[in-house]
């Protein structure tokens, strides 16, 4: 009788053991974190969800899977792509009731970049994209649309190019956005829009009596040539003075628009074939005037610059290897500047 009960003991025991381990393990299998993208086509049920995560070892235990997925079978799932990282099975269940939260992708357009800087980083997207940005920029049908959209760029009267309206900042997309050919449209419309919004309330009158076109070609020159913004309103009175004075411009960066380079390519083209090249509109080393478009894209800060010149007795200024900037008055003390600064 003893043997008995202490068979029924023992077999009480193994029970109690077993299920407190059966319970340990199944309350770990539900609060382990899962990290994986789950994809819900359109006739997909839990099951099937259950399956492709248990097949690609996302689940670490099948037996607890089917048992989870039993106790907690939804009514509906959503279909759409879902990203999990770090999240539990409770967790996942509900978003998967629920419509899939959208992952924005950010495309960043740099202070000073060009249309040349967006489009080889569209390129690095989808290839076939850039042509049509790059089509875009000159789209004279485009362009009017813009301005029927937003009357505030008329202002700048018979646009050639969107350069210079195109925004720079950090901009939200849909994953699905960047494979769509629509793509470098609705970038230059996104664009464009925070342009009107940064400079609605911007008077454009300035002590030069420039144009609002005149003074955004200027503004993207000095994005161009200084990126200290206590140096920008010196450097915007120098340029000024030049054109209006009907001296060249003078600066470097506009040659390489013409060439139609990248920014970081640009110090390859800068020697006497390409300085002296007049057939280049916008080389305005070689060339009186403004270019015909803006060369880049300024910030609002920049246009601040030019509406707003510091004036001063300085005609020049160049930057030494210390990527300083040395202003002067004369030639002469210009030409002291290269030998002490680029030497």
């Amino acid at each position: 009788m003893l043997q008995k009960k202490a068979k029924y003991f023992y077999l009480l025991f193994v029970i109690f053991l077993w299920s407190l381990y059966f319970f340990v393990s199944y309350q770990n299998f539900k609060n382990q974190k899962i990290n994986t993208d789950i994809e819900v086509k359109k006739w997909d049920s839990i099951l099937s969800v259950k399956n492709n995560l248990c097949q690609n070892k996302v689940l670490n235990n099948c037996l607890f899977a089917d048992i989870y997925f039993y106790l907690h079978w939804p009514n509906k799932i959503i279909p759409g792509i879902y990203n999990f990282s770090g999240e539990t099975l409770s967790w996942i269940f509900k978003q998967l009731q629920k419509w899939p939260p959208i992952k924005y992708v950010k495309f960043t357009i740099l202070p000073g970049w060009t249309k040349f800087d967006i489009a080889d980083r569209i390129a690095g997207l989808q290839q076939d994209l850039q042509d049509i940005f790059l089509k875009l920029v000159y789209d004279k049908k485009f362009i009017q649309s813009l301005q029927n959209q937003y009357p505030q760029l008329k202002k700048f009267w018979d646009l050639e190019s969107v350069e210079g309206f195109l925004y720079p900042d950090t901009y939200f997309f849909k994953p699905s956005d960047l494979k769509s050919s629509l793509f470098p449209q609705l970038l230059i419309k996104t664009a464009v829009k925070n342009f009107i919004n940064k400079t609605q309330t911007l008077d454009w009158h300035n002590p030069y009596n420039l144009s609002p076109y005149e003074v955004l070609i200027i503004a993207s020159i000095v994005q161009k040539e200084e990126f200290n913004p206590q140096n920008k309103p010196l450097v915007a009175d120098i340029l000024i003075r030049r054109y209006l004075n009907h001296r060249k411009i003078g600066a470097d960066w506009t040659l390489c628009y013409g060439l139609k380079v990248t920014s970081d390519k640009c110090k390859n083209y800068l020697y006497n074939k390409y300085l002296k090249d007049k057939s280049n509109p916008y080389n305005t080393r070689a060339n009186f005037g403004l270019p015909p478009t803006p060369v880049s894209n300024p910030t609002l800060e920049t246009i601040k610059g030019v509406l707003n010149p510091k004036k001063s007795p300085y005609r020049y200024y160049l930057h030494g290897k210390d990527w300083q900037i040395h202003f002067a008055k004369t030639a002469n003390e210009h030409n002291l500047n290269k030998y002490k600064f680029l030497r």
